[in-house]
């Protein structure tokens, strides 16, 4: 019993490494009474294990048990190593970001404070790079220049003024020629318009002198002696025409009664014409008819003696003899005939002139009559076409006056043009005036101060005196290309990393996308890409290192990464990069 416990029940085998691992044959390192064991059989190992080298018991039992389990370790760690890298690249989050650069920009423009009227600068209280409040004086001007011009500015204003009066009362009063003298003297008119001036003087004084000629009352009419003579000029001259067309009258008349004796004369000359022209056509007639009948006597007495000298009772020289005389009548017929065929054209002709004479005393008469009539009415009418005469001058004279009063009114609304433009100019002053100080617009940093005592700024030239940057928050301003502007979202986040500051020492700054540019900006000198304009907004106005806040500063050069992928896992890295190959290898193909 004693070598049972001193063998199995504290032996190797009960002490873990055969039977339950606790140094005893049941697990508990002690024997229990209960149980009875067998003799441990003898083991030869000359027999059953010559192969392996001579080892005690306990080494033997060592050996044996360390290799398998050792190797089997190494095999699961390296396995739960991979599959803990595959299950952790499955699941684990890496960020995709777009990389941009830019500047940081106020986000209210940069002011450009401008002279709001002309004037001297006297006195610059600012440098380039300074802090300055809203409301903090900049500038101090000289106002003597500006006080100078506004006397001027005003005096002309007044003259141009006075000019405009004075064509005003020109046009709608009756003003006397030596008011009008007065005027242009004292107003210096251009030679021009005071011409125009005393052409319309002329011209509405001698429509009051044809108004009174023709008998109408004019209101304050002061004639002098040179208008009461062209007045008694005119009254001559009036008289002068009903004379002249009673004379008229007088001669047509006599003209009219020697024209219609001559119409009487030519008439009963053609009543004589036609008597004489009726007798040469009776007396042809007759002598024709009376020649008709002696040819038709000595025709028969031919035809009678013919058949005799055929048959020789009568000599042939009887016969011819008989025969001429047949001969000489048909002749003295024939030349009866011509003669006073002549006679009777000759009458006819006479008639057809005396007839056209006729004609042309009867026009002449109606031409003479009309005159008279026509004489008449201008005799009876002497007074009225007299007057239509003086309106139509008087018309011609409102039409001249109209053409001056156009002229006139061209130059007052140019004057009044001028004036405006020199009430603006005096407003400009009187606000040099009031605005000596230029005062900050907002609160900032000047910068690109341009402004020094003398300077004479040009408000029409927009030239700024300085600028300032706002204290407002700043916002990143940055430039993406155009192969990545597809996946850049608003409210994406984004890091900000000054270039002004390393990031390993000093860090970035979040924040988010806020606006992207609608289009893409085209190449130029600086930028070769085309590119898009993205506004990010910053969480933070400063930067923070060491307990120390930086505050950062308009037009630092920035760069952005924005996130456009942060759900993206690394085992996705070595996916896309496997298709990528087999996308290049399809290519290849």
């Amino acid at each position: 019993m004693s070598q049972m416990n001193g063998h199995n029940g504290n032996g190797h085998y009960s002490n873990g490494h055969h039977a339950n691992g606790n140094g005893n044959g049941n697990g508990n390192g002690h024997k229990s009474g209960m149980i009875t064991t067998a003799p441990k059989p003898e083991i030869k190992d000359s027999q059953s294990f010559n192969f392996l080298p001579s080892f005690t018991a306990p080494e033997k039992g060592v050996v044996l048990r360390q290799s398998p389990t050792w190797s089997r370790g190494v095999v699961w760690t390296i396995v739960g190593v991979t599959v803990a890298a595959i299950i952790w690249a499955a699941v684990a989050p890496i960020e995709q970001v777009v990389q941009a650069t830019g500047q940081l920009k106020p986000q209210g423009k940069v002011k450009e404070v401008q002279a709001p009227v002309n004037g001297v600068v006297k006195e610059v209280l600012v440098k380039d790079g300074e802090k300055v409040e809203k409301g903090e004086v900049l500038v101090i001007f000289d106002t003597e220049a500006s006080k100078a011009e506004l006397a001027s500015y005003k005096q002309i204003r007044q003259a141009l003024q006075q000019e405009n009066q004075f064509y005003q009362m020109l046009m709608e009063e009756n003003l006397d020629p030596s008011q009008v003298e007065t005027a242009i003297i004292q107003l210096k008119l251009p030679k021009e318009v005071a011409t125009l001036a005393r052409n319309r003087i002329a011209l509405m004084a001698e429509n009051q002198l044809f108004r009174i000629q023709v008998g109408e009352s004019v209101a304050n009419a002061a004639l002098d002696r040179e208008q009461f003579a062209r007045l008694e000029a005119a009254r001559r001259e009036l008289d002068s025409r009903a004379l002249a067309a009673k004379l008229e009258i007088n001669q047509l008349q006599k003209q009219l009664s020697q024209t219609q004796v001559q119409l009487a004369d030519a008439e009963s000359q053609l009543v004589a014409d036609r008597l004489v022209l009726q007798e040469i056509k009776t007396r042809n007639e007759d002598l024709l008819q009376q020649s008709q009948a002696s040819l038709k006597i000595e025709q028969q007495i031919l035809s009678e003696i013919s058949p005799l000298a055929e048959e020789g009772a009568l000599a042939r020289y009887q016969i011819n003899k008989q025969q001429q005389s047949v001969n000489d009548r048909i002749a003295d017929i024939v030349e009866k005939q011509g003669n006073g065929e002549i006679e009777y054209k000759k009458q006819l002709q006479q008639i057809e002139t005396r007839i056209a004479e006729i004609q042309r005393f009867q026009e002449e008469e109606q031409r003479l009559q009309a005159a008279i009539s026509q004489a008449r009415e201008r005799y009876m009418n002497t007074q009225a076409v007299t007057e239509k005469d003086v309106r139509d001058r008087i018309a011609e004279n409102k039409k001249r006056m109209a053409e001056v009063d156009s002229q006139l009114t061209k130059i007052i609304v140019d004057n009044r043009n001028r004036i405006a433009e020199y009430d603006s100019q005096i407003s400009r002053a009187n606000q040099t005036l009031r605005y000596q100080e230029l005062r900050a617009p907002v609160g900032g940093t000047v910068f690109d101060l341009q402004a020094f005592p003398g300077f004479v700024p040009q408000p029409s030239q927009a030239e700024a005196l300085l600028k300032i940057v706002p204290d407002d928050y700043l916002i990143a301003e940055v430039d993406v290309i155009n192969k990545d502007i597809g996946f850049v979202r608003n409210d994406m986040k984004a890091d900000i990393r000054i270039d002004s500051f390393p990031f390993s020492e000093y860090g970035d700054i979040k924040g988010k996308v806020v606006s992207i540019g609608s289009d893409a900006l085209p190449p130029d000198e600086i930028y070769k890409y085309y590119r898009f304009p993205t506004r990010i907004q910053l969480d933070d106005q400063f930067l923070k290192i060491q307990n120390r806040e930086i505050p950062l500063q308009s037009g630092m050069s920035i760069s952005a990464n924005i996130k456009i992928r942060e759900n993206r896992t690394v085992l996705s890295l070595f996916t896309e990069q496997f298709t990528r190959s087999v996308e290049s290898l399809k290519k290849v193909d």
